[in-house]
């Protein structure tokens, strides 16, 4: 409805900011839900859909722009289809809990979604870079690829015991709980400051204190962290949808 608003006044943000701001806590909250168990088993499914569907439907989406705008650059448009390719995490679990689907599904369809940003990403970084610079190294992007993804995961594993063995030295809930809100947004900016992948590390990081959640959770930081999340992470999202409603607004008054 936002979007429709004529003259709204202008609201510029730094998209690394925002991006920052509200994507750790959002995939750390579907990462601590994920069973190790479930996503270990169908792992395979997982990586398939991750990264080969998200590099299939970036090429798709690029060749499609391509035929039908001739004179923009390749490389363009394979950054608007990477940014399209992976589907969201948050939209994947609100949809499946309505419907009846197998649980199998549901594993592949969310743990995918978690995981599909990392690939997503890393393909925009490379497109928008050959576009700026007019060349471009499948080997060399491969290469970065692997090392980004697993340095990433390695990073989010590391901080994810190390949060472990602070915890259980804590006594209070509510410093419980900040603890844990501290979690995801260390996780990313840590990886991405050493060029990994923070999407992986926030993911890593979610799944194995999610797996060792039983041992070091009292039932009141349970009670208190579950309210947290839910709340922090439904209001991130209407802040998403309500900044995207002030921007839209501008561009459809810049339409020709």
């Amino acid at each position: 409805a936002l979007g429709f608003v004529p003259h709204l006044p202008d609201f510029p943000f730094d998209p690394q900011f925002l991006l920052a701001l509200v994507l750790p806590p959002i995939l750390y909250q579907a990462a601590l839900l994920t069973s190790w168990h479930d996503f270990k088993a169908n792992i395979r499914a997982i990586g398939a859909l991750a990264i080969g569907l998200v590099i299939v439907t970036t090429l798709a989406v690029g060749a499609t722009l391509k035929l039908l705008i001739p004179e923009i650059p390749w490389a363009a448009a394979f950054a608007l289809g990477a940014i399209v390719s992976p589907p969201d995490a948050v939209a994947a679990t609100a949809i499946l809990s309505r419907l009846s689907i197998p649980r199998r599904v549901v594993t592949v369809l969310e743990g995918e979604s978690l995981v599909n940003d990392a690939s997503g990403l890393v393909l925009y970084k490379f497109a928008v870079a050959a576009t700026l610079t007019g060349t471009f190294s499948l080997a060399q992007a491969s290469v970065q690829f692997v090392l980004v993804s697993l340095g990433g995961v390695a990073c989010g594993i590391a901080l994810g015991f190390v949060f472990i063995a602070v915890h259980k030295r804590l006594g209070d809930p509510f410093v419980e709980v900040l603890t844990t809100l501290a979690v995801p947004y260390v996780a990313y900016i840590l990886a991405e400051s050493v060029h990994l992948s923070g999407v992986l590390a926030v993911v890593a990081a979610g799944v194995l204190r999610g797996r060792y959640s039983p041992e070091i959770v009292s039932a009141e930081m349970r009670i208190l962290a579950r309210s947290m999340w839910n709340i922090l992470v439904f209001l991130l999202n209407s802040l998403i949808f309500i900044l995207i409603g002030l921007q839209l607004s501008n561009m459809v008054e810049r339409l020709s």
